[in-house]
């Protein structure tokens, strides 16, 4: 990604998760009405002109994923947060709403969202556009993961490294260098017990359209992991548990009683890390 340039990638994800609340049926995978006022009635109207566009079976294959992740990622932090829980990081947040979202009973949740300066400042922006307000627990945080550590970037920020936390890195590692996700997982190793993680992860392929326009936005994929390779990695930095979603029990979860054509996934790419 390039230096002062916001995420274009955040913003596809972002109209995805728009496509899903005007195209899809009911119920909600990912039940997110914020995103489409975060991208303003003109995207919904263009959708609504012309929504083959997103009805091809490569198009409707990514939207299923990308609520996927983000659907698990918050049933996983709202069960751990019955655990006593209190600490929310989005690593790479991009255009996500959580923050705007929130579940009534969660009112002690402190919501650190961390990504690339541009990126957030984009989004800033678009929020005022939106009239949408930050919510008092939401704490914005810079960070180029090639060049700062997670705990330098929450230098100042109301965050208790004594404290468990829970951290959602969605769609975010292929971009990254080996070096820099390891940095990010000796991070979080070095966090109290009951820390837990959410993350994506993809397989390498011998040719991906997804990987070439990814790389004609300036944004190229880096790294790659198999699940076993993922798995190896993190018990080998002592993690006590890492469970793929395996698509046999997304499509149980979520998918099983669908009517609309939404797929499950057919691969492993979803972990849940706990410490």
């Amino acid at each position: 990604m390039e230096k002062n340039k916001s995420s274009a990638t955040s913003l596809g994800v972002a109209s995805l998760r728009a496509v899903h609340q005007v195209l899809d049926g009911e119920p909600k995978l990912l039940h997110d009405p914020v995103i489409l006022r975060l991208l303003g009635s003109a995207f919904e109207e263009q959708l609504l002109q012309d929504p083959d566009r997103f009805q091809s079976p490569g198009s409707i294959g990514l939207r299923s994923h990308v609520l996927l992740r983000s659907r698990f990622a918050e049933d996983c932090l709202a069960a751990a947060y019955r655990q006593g829980v209190r600490q929310y990081i989005l690593l790479g947040a991009g255009l996500d709403t959580y923050a705007w979202r929130q579940a009534p009973g969660l009112e002690e949740l402190r919501i650190f969202e961390m990504d690339h300066p541009a990126t957030q400042e984009q989004k800033r922006l678009m929020l005022d556009r939106a009239g949408l307000k930050a919510p008092d627990n939401l704490f914005f945080t810079p960070i180029d993961f090639e060049h700062t550590t997670i705990a330098e970037a929450l230098g100042g920020q109301p965050f208790d490294p004594a404290l468990p936390c829970f951290i959602s890195w969605l769609g975010v590692m292929v971009y990254l260098s080996m070096e820099a996700i390891d940095t990010v997982f000796d991070w979080m190793i070095s966090l109290p017990a009951g820390s837990e993680m959410v993350c994506t992860f993809t397989q390498k392929r011998a040719h991906h359209s997804l990987s070439d326009r990814a790389a004609e936005l300036g944004e190229p994929w880096q790294t790659f992991f198999s699940p076993e390779e993922l798995k190896a990695k993190l018990i080998s930095r002592g993690f006590s548990s890492v469970q793929m979603l395996e698509p046999e029990d997304a499509w149980r979860k979520y998918y099983c009683a669908r009517t609309d054509g939404l797929p499950a996934p057919r691969h492993a790419s979803i972990a849940h890390i706990c410490k």
